[in-house]
């Protein structure tokens, strides 16, 4: 492994470990001073007191063990070394103080162990109190490092940290207990402890505590079942005669039937010591032969992810596995995202490597797996980009092989720590190296497959859309024949009625035989007929502006209850003899908005007018408003023979027309009566226009049950910014331009000249005339 023999990035704490090592040899060279040595006067002065070798000695180990706790927590990366001298730094002081201020026994004088309890002496409690806190801080601090490393090897390091916290501590408790044998032993298991520190500060690997534990417990074991066996063989032979009969027979047997137990017995332990020290892999041969084979008969993606982790989890013993595909190969790097499915939970997220990335080198290049923890610590790494190293980091993995086909990266094959939290090792590595390599071309296939399937999934979706669409053209086709026979029928009425009614007119003149009142209800007769051709061609014109966008608004602030009452007051005739019902509820406490009032009025009378069409003689259409967060909306109930859900989108096609063409109605307002299919294509544009949305919501086509339907117009308090407009309205006319347009009205009808008519049709002003 690249690094291996090099101190990880990211873990160097030589700092506090110096200092820790530079007061350890100030204890030691103290040590070798006489026991009875003082200091000299500028210290005597400093301190206002005699400071005697020993107690210097106990307070060079206790700062020893200050810098020693900071390095710890530092080496095991947790938060806070710098508080902990700072606050260390005032427990030895205070210490030293109070040694040098009091007239007891001094620390490290003989029998200064006694005076924690016979006599309670406040200098020794004070040092064997900060030696126990010190102490189990540093163990606690370790244990969390250990139980929170997601990497095995942080957690390796984590646990050898906590055992080399007692060896520096005890050994620097016995170094200064004044006694020649306990003293002695104690700065050498407290040399052993620094020497650890700093093998686990240069090491980029240190000793695997949890395998060498378990492979000492497994030793053990062999050795003391065999050392029984053996005693209880020396036993028996004891026990027997030399001048027995037949002794060599007799010990021949001995020794047969322990071979018997014996060799049985020895295996069995040898694989629970296998087993406990995580090397127990029977059977790699049989099991990759197995892998190689079910991964040949695996079709499905899902298939070969199952068979791979099956067998990861069967010869690596690992808790998490799974697969990150390549999903797309640019010029400059590889498009990677992990798939879902696995052993445990893998994360949404994607990510890259890019082709001039170390990593990128190391699994295509090198074609080697990469440990997560080289990854993260390793200097052959350090110019990995961050977002690459962010999204392994996420994978919350441990190791990966590049799977490799034809020498392109396809995917990649991950698998977290093992259930025995072990480190890999290179056999390991050799073994996932091997997986990935007959995983390659299954993969290839597995995703072409997959492809395949997706292909054909969106091939059939395909084809659906386009029977539906199919389905769709073939009803709009039928509404513009519809449309023609439609149309036909309403410019045909109108101007039957035109030419009949001119004939009939010339006719009697040419008789003599008009009189004003004939004239009168005959030109009233034709002014009808104009009036339907003239909405007919502005509902048509309507159409072709909203296909261009060229429909002109003017905004005003107008009021909804208004606009309402002027879109239905020419409806009440009509409902009073339909015998409807119509209510309008909550309109009054809307808030005005800025819209177009006169396209409005256009838009709700067309809503009404269809709830009237569709609606039976004696039904009901209620009309409610609300107030929404940033808007209102309105919803106009019928109780009429309601909409098919297929047709609820497609009547706001123009032209659109539910019910059969040939029982076209020519009365606007009766049941089931028609026009050309054009209002509520209208009164979708011009709500749309303002920023709004209409839509229908209606439990199926019924005339029998008459299930009925609801029209909700949602509308914003101010249009969008993008809404074509023109110069709005201004709702302050003065009075004398209001004046000025009466006069010109008064003009336009006294040119009519047509005094048998009290209430003649004007032809509409000018815009500018507009009051």
């Amino acid at each position: 492994l690249s690094g291996q023999n090099r101190t990880p990035q990211g873990l160097k704490t030589p700092r506090w470990l110096l200092l820790a090592l530079t007061a350890a040899l100030l204890g030691s060279a103290l040590s070798l001073l006489p026991a009875d040595a003082h200091t000299d006067s500028r210290y005597e002065a400093l301190f206002l007191g005699e400071l005697t070798q020993p107690a210097l000695t106990v307070i060079a180990v206790n700062l020893l063990l200050v810098f020693f706790g900071a390095h710890t927590l530092a080496y095991v990366q947790a938060r806070g070394a710098s508080g902990w001298v700072l606050i260390g730094l005032i427990w030895w002081v205070g210490q030293a103080v109070l040694t040098a201020l009091t007239d007891l026994p001094q620390l490290g004088q003989q029998g200064w162990y006694n005076t924690i309890y016979d006599p309670v002496e406040t200098p020794s409690l004070v040092a064997f109190g900060g030696w126990l806190v010190t102490g189990a801080v540093l163990i606690l601090a370790a244990l969390y490092a250990f139980y929170r490393a997601r990497l095995p090897e942080l957690a390796n390091r984590a646990l050898f940290a906590a055992l080399l916290v007692p060896l520096v501590i005890g050994g620097a408790a016995l170094s200064v207990s004044d006694e020649d044998i306990l003293t002695e032993a104690g700065r050498v298991i407290q040399w052993i402890g620094l020497a650890g520190a700093v093998y686990a500060v240069t090491a980029y690997r240190v000793v695997d505590i949890r395998r060498g534990l378990r492979k000492t417990a497994s030793t053990g074991l062999l050795t003391l079942v065999t050392a029984l066996v053996l005693f209880a063989v020396l036993l028996a032979s004891h026990r027997l005669d030399r001048d027995t009969q037949g002794i060599y027979a007799i010990l021949a047997g001995i020794a047969l039937a322990v071979a018997i137990v014996y060799i049985p017995l020895r295996g069995s332990i040898q694989r629970i010591s296998a087993r406990l020290v995580g090397n127990s892999t029977p059977g790699i041969a049989a099991q990759l032969r197995r892998y190689s084979e079910d991964i040949a008969a695996a079709v499905e993606l899902d298939d070969l992810v199952d068979v791979t982790m099956r067998t990861l989890g069967d010869l690596l013993h690992v808790r998490r596995g799974g697969l990150v595909l390549v999903s797309e190969e640019t010029s400059t790097a590889l498009q990677i995202e992990p798939l879902r499915r696995g052993m445990g939970e893998m994360p949404d997220i994607q990510g890259q490597i890019t082709l001039s990335s170390p990593l990128y080198n190391s699994l295509v290049t090198h074609r080697a797996s990469v440990l997560q923890y080289d990854l993260d610590f390793t200097a052959a790494y350090g110019n990995v980009p961050q977002d690459e190293k962010h999204f392994f980091k996420q994978m919350y993995m441990s190791a990966y092989a590049p799977i490799i086909v034809q020498g392109h990266l396809i995917g990649v094959l991950c698998c977290g720590p093992k259930a025995s939290d072990d480190p890999f090792t290179e056999h390991d590595l050799e073994l996932l190296m091997t997986i990935a390599n007959q995983a390659g071309v299954a993969l290839r296939n597995a995703r072409l497959f997959t492809d395949l399937r997706r292909r054909e999934g969106e091939q059939a979706d395909l084809n659906q859309a386009l029977s539906v669409t199919k389905e769709q053209l073939e009803k709009l086709d039928s509404v513009k024949t519809d449309f023609i026979t439609i149309a036909s029928h309403e410019l045909r009425t109108p101007l039957a009625q035109i030419r009949g009614y001119t004939d009939i007119m010339d006719a009697m003149n040419e008789d003599g035989a008009l009189d004003q009142d004939q004239i009168g209800g005959m030109t009233a007769n034709l002014r009808k007929a104009a009036d339907r051709l003239e909405n007919l061609i502005a509902a048509m014109l309507d159409v072709s502006q909203l296909d261009v966008n060229a429909m002109d608004l003017r905004f005003a602030q107008v009021s909804l209850e208004q606009i309402m009452r002027m879109a239905i007051e020419p409806l009440t005739e009509s409902i009073r003899s339909r015998k409807l019902m119509l209510s309008a509820r909550g309109l009054r406490h809307l808030p005005p908005i800025q819209g177009d009032q006169q396209r409005l009025v256009q838009a709700f009378r067309n809503v009404v007018l269809n709830a009237i069409k569709y609606t039976p003689d004696g039904g009901r259409i209620d009309i409610t408003g609300e107030k929404q967060e940033e808007g209102v909306i309105l919803e106009i109930k019928d109780t009429g023979i309601g909409i098919d859900t297929a047709n609820q989108e497609l009547i706001f096609e123009k032209f659109y027309r539910v019910q059969d063409p040939s029982l076209h109605s020519t009365g606007a307002t009766k049941f089931m009566g028609a026009g050309p299919g054009l209002g509520l294509t209208i009164a979708r544009g011009v709500i749309n226009a303002h920023g709004g949305r209409i839509w229908v919501e209606s439990g199926g086509y019924s005339p029998e049950k008459l299930s009925g339907s609801t029209f909700y117009i949602a509308l914003p308090l101010v249009p969008p910014t993008d809404a074509k407009r023109v110069t709005p309205f201004d709702s302050t006319i003065s009075p004398e331009l209001r004046a000025k347009r009466r006069t010109l009205v008064t003009a336009a009808i006294s040119e009519m000249g047509n005094p048998a008519d009290p209430s003649p049709t004007l032809p509409k002003p000018p815009a500018g005339l507009r009051d």
